[in-house]
Parts: C-alpha cells; structure tokens; sequence
C-alpha cells in the first residue's frame, strides 16, 4: 500500500469520526464543533501532509529520473 493510500483511509476515518462527533453536538443543541471534532479533522490533515512528505522523501533524484 502507498503512503497516500494509507493517508487517505486514516484521514478519511478521523473525518468521518468528526462528522459523526459534530452530527451529535447539533442534535444535543452545540451548534459550535467541539475540541475533539476539530482535532480529528487536523489530524486527518495531519496524515496527508506526512504522507505527502514521506513520498517525497522517497522519491528519487530529478536526475535519476531523466
């Protein structure tokens, strides 16, 4: 599995945690996301930057590329 991959199910389970965090809060009459909610959404955009930066890392030199 690619780093993106992995990244992206990660991030796509903290945000679909979040959304589920944050349906629950309107329900209870929180209209403002809370704490938790919008520390899984910079989590999830968290694992794509590294992911990003892992890739990056691994890629080889321009010049080998040519």
């Amino acid at each position: 599995m690619l780093h993106e991959e992995f990244a992206d199910r990660v991030a796509k389970c903290f945000e679909a945690r979040a959304d589920v965090l944050e349906h629950g809060n309107r329900s209870a009459g929180q209209g403002v996301p809370t704490t938790r909610t919008t520390e899984l959404r910079n989590a999830a955009a968290m694992a794509r930057w590294e992911s990003a930066a892992v890739t990056q890392e691994e890629a080889p030199p321009l010049e080998a590329q040519a």
